[in-house]
């Protein structure tokens, strides 16, 4: 499989063997940030543009498990993704998440955004793994 990298204005992300590698890097300023993108673009395969809509309880419930509910409209609202990343760790300066996606209907997520309550109702795979192994419950109500 040819690996796929996707450019970011935050890092760069190569997918190979069905893992995501993602590489933050910082840099110093814009001029950094041109340069580096001239330098990978013939490396480029494609450029999404995406809005990350990020979900907790008002008591920040998922954040103080170190749990992380996202979603992402891509291209204009041509696709969406809902992940959970979960169970973070550090080994030698180099950080693992375990992450779940899976697709949800765009005019889905965009009532969602509108009225986080309907998140609760949603049958999702995921949204069910955030009300039951998270342990959200009844406070699942109360998602902003």
């Amino acid at each position: 499989m040819e690996p796929v990298t996707e450019v970011t204005r935050h890092g760069v992300i190569s997918k190979i063997d069905e893992k995501k590698h993602f590489v933050t890097l910082r840099l110093q300023d814009v001029a950094a940030h041109r340069q580096l993108t001239t330098i990978l673009s013939p490396f480029l395969s494609k450029t999404l543009n995406q809005e990350n809509l990020f979900f907790d309880t008002p008591r920040n419930t998922l954040s103080s498990q170190l749990s992380v509910l996202r979603l992402r409209l891509l291209n204009k609202d041509a696709r969406c993704i809902v992940s959970l990343k979960s169970k973070p760790t550090l080994v030698d300066g180099v950080s693992r998440v375990e992450e779940d996606e899976e697709e949800l209907d765009p005019c889905v997520a965009r009532a969602c955004v509108k009225d986080p309550m309907r998140l609760a109702k949603n049958e999702s795979r995921i949204l069910k793994r955030v009300k039951g192994s998270l342990g959200l419950g009844k406070k699942w109500d109360l998602f902003v």
